[in-house]
């Protein structure tokens, strides 16, 4: 299979978990990628390898796992975070300012497991985030190669994706990355009312967190909210506003270059 590439006629639904118990809700509610977080960290924030670990072994194969690593310039993710994972993402906040942020970037990357894939992180609030354009974003994931995209916000007290960016704009990033090749995944303190806008970028997959918990971000998983971002998701496709995107993605976790 290529990297978030389902058999369906839908983006993929990413949720973000900070236990074992919450990876069992968000499967049982239709997740198709478990992604391991501590939201008290960060946008990105990195979980403590103990939690991950257990994860990986509730998710037992059944779906991806990706892991939040925190910042490039406060921490790396730690390859004992990395067992059965199969990709991995740190945010470049402050990194805009840092001349060799770009092979910071690389060399953090080539220390993870040949079986781990990195994922570029463009931040919609990049500007006041401190970090690198998408533009410079997207070309040094170009370059690497990197199989996909994340757009995301650093700041989220300060608004969503759609807060800091155009619809068409988000929908131009997309199609730029699809025609290198990268898989997109839209995030942002995306909610259940953002999903149709959202689908009309074409996204390969939309990450969600706050809007599948009971009380926000910082509460709990409910399986029950799972289930109506899936339904929402389905329903926009029946109404016309998704077309699966048809770029053909990078190559599989085996044959991924390096």
């Amino acid at each position: 299979m290529h990297y978030f590439e389902f058999n369906s006629n839908r983006p993929g639904l990413l949720v973000s978990v900070r236990s074992a118990d919450e990876a069992q809700i968000a499967l049982a509610g239709g997740a198709d990628v478990i992604d391991v977080k501590e939201p008290n960290r960060g946008p990105l924030g990195a979980a403590d390898a103990e939690v991950v670990a257990q994860v990986v072994a509730e998710v037992g194969g059944r779906a991806p796992v990706s892991v939040a690593g925190g910042e490039l310039l406060e921490r790396n993710v730690d390859q004992g975070k990395l067992i059965g994972v199969s990709y991995a993402k740190v945010g470049l906040a402050g990194c805009r300012a840092v001349a060799d942020w770009r092979s910071r970037w690389r060399l953090a990357a080539s220390r993870w497991s040949q079986h781990v894939a990195p994922v570029a992180v463009v931040y919609a609030d990049w500007r006041s985030a401190g970090a690198p354009s998408p533009q410079d974003v997207l070309a040094v994931a170009v370059a690497t190669p990197c199989p996909a995209l994340l757009v995301d916000t650093y700041d989220k007290s300060a608004g969503g994706l759609f807060d800091h960016w155009e619809p068409n704009d988000v929908a131009s990033l997309c199609r730029q990355a699809r025609t290198h090749g990268l898989a997109v995944v839209l995030a942002g303190s995306l909610q259940i009312t953002h999903l149709e806008t959202a689908v009309r970028c074409r996204p390969n997959l939309v990450a969600m967190r706050g809007a599948v918990c009971d009380d926000g971000r910082d509460g709990t998983i409910s399986s029950a909210r799972v289930g109506a971002v899936r339904l929402a998701l389905e329903q926009a496709v029946c109404t016309g506003q998704y077309q699966r995107p048809v770029a053909p993605l990078r190559g599989d976790l085996a044959s991924r270059p390096r």
